[in-house]
């Protein structure tokens, strides 16, 4: 009887996927400085013979979770250089065929590295990035879609609309990365499709470049006054395509990342109050639209005072961002964190009855009061105060009033002793009597 690390056949095991891997990099290296035409063909006598090896690796693989990262990942990475190498300048027909099979390979690889689905978490995890931008092409004609989707299509994720309406439909529920749109299209053509979706805050951010045969100044400026990103007339090379896209996505990061640090306080990571105030009128708005309940929480720190008149400022900053911490772990993907001021902390939880904010907030303060944080070698007691409120199902308060009805609620718990949770009922709002 075999043991467990033998193989019960008879036949000896095929080679690993680090051995393949390694005879990709060694052809890849061998033909590194040879001019192209040579370049193609010795990638093409060398590479293929080893493509159904790599599957029977891939699947083995599959089997066991022991490096199977970084080597599907290293050998994605290698059959996406081999496939550029083949393709390059002057490859003929064959040589295009043989790298479209090598990136199709590379692209199974690459699914296999994307975890499977799993139920939402309660608290907020971390998201696994997608490593492919999502690009929506949007043109009536079915050939023109194909065209655009192959040319992108090792790249990037590639979502189809056939015409305006539906690609306002899919940029509201997918939310791509750049929409790439043609003009004359039925039901709603492309300048009335970007207006659709400057209009909506949902997709008013998503980038539009326009893909035409339409070459007339005028038309251009038009869409560029609209606010589309660029203008790509037909005809047009692979390459140009592909650099108008990636300048794009570059533009996108770049507005990112520099609206999160406009958004974003730098001694929590939390958001600012600019950034809650802007997100508050959205939750409050939402939840009167849907009739769900709104739960907002304020919390402030107890006893800081003491830490930053003993220990100084610094001590008292690692304070407020260990509390930070501690309230950020315990927020849904779904809720809002921001820090108000000083060491004063507010939330917003949609979907969350009164009863399950303060469920929430006495189980943060909890955990605040059981933390400890080592300053000037004194183990100081960390701990905070709560306030809740809720915006009831069909509510008509206003958002001032929410945060108001929690602001109450939070002194109220500061007068009974500290570190301890209040909810508030909102009053009900004024009636205004017909003259």
């Amino acid at each position: 009887m075999p043991g467990p690390n033998e193989h019960d056949g008879g036949s000896p095991p095929g080679p690993t996927g680090v051995d393949l891997v390694g005879q990709t990099l060694e052809a890849l290296a061998a033909v590194a400085d040879a001019p192209p035409e040579e370049r193609a063909q010795r990638l093409r006598a060398a590479l293929p013979a080893s493509l159904a090896e790599l599957a029977e690796a891939n699947r083995r693989l599959r089997e066991t979770a022991h490096r199977r990262d970084a080597l599907l990942g290293t050998a994605a990475g290698e059959l996406r250089r081999a496939a550029g190498l083949v393709a390059n300048d002057g490859a003929d027909a064959a040589g295009l065929s043989e790298a479209a099979r090598l990136r199709a390979v590379a692209d199974e690889l690459e699914r296999l590295l994307r975890p499977a689905p799993e139920a939402r978490p309660a608290r907020r995890a971390a998201r696994t990035p997608n490593p492919r931008a999502r690009l929506l092409v949007v043109d009536d004609e079915p050939d023109a879609r194909e065209v655009l989707s192959e040319a992108l299509q090792p790249d990037y994720e590639i979502l189809a609309a056939e015409d305006g309406e539906a690609a306002v439909e899919v940029a509201r529920a997918e939310r791509p990365d750049v929409v790439l749109m043609d003009l004359s299209m039925p039901r709603l053509d492309g300048l009335q499709a970007l207006e659709r979706l400057r209009s909506d805050p949902s997709t008013a951010d998503i980038p539009v470049i326009f893909v035409s045969g339409q070459g007339d100044d005028a038309v251009k400026v038009r869409s560029l006054d609209l606010g589309a990103v660029d203008y790509l007339q037909k005809p047009f090379s692979e390459r140009e395509l592909r650099a108008r896209v990636e300048r794009t996505l570059r533009l996108v990061r770049s507005q990112i990342a520099l609206r999160e640090l406009a958004q974003t306080d730098p001694l929590t990571g939390l958001a600012n109050l600019r950034a809650f105030r802007a997100r508050l009128e959205e939750e409050v708005k939402r939840a009167r639209r849907y009739h769900t309940p709104l739960t907002c929480v304020m919390a402030d720190m107890d006893n800081l005072k003491p830490v930053n008149d003993e220990l100084g400022h610094a001590a008292g900053d690692r304070a407020i961002a260990a509390v930070a911490a501690v309230i950020r772990e315990e927020l849904r993907e779904t809720d809002f964190g921001a820090r108000y001021g000083g060491d004063e902390f507010v939330l917003l939880l949609p979907h969350t009855s009164a009863e399950e904010g303060r469920v929430f907030a006495e189980r943060a303060c909890a955990r605040l009061h059981a933390t400890e944080l080592e300053l000037g070698g004194r183990r100081i007691p960390v701990g905070a105060s709560f306030g809740v409120a809720c915006l009831p199902e069909g509510g008509e308060h206003g958002a001032e009033a929410l945060v108001r009805a929690a602001d109450d609620a939070l002194y109220a718990a500061k007068r009974s002793g500290r570190g301890r949770v209040m909810v508030a009922d909102l009053p009900d709002p004024p009636t205004v009597h017909p003259m």
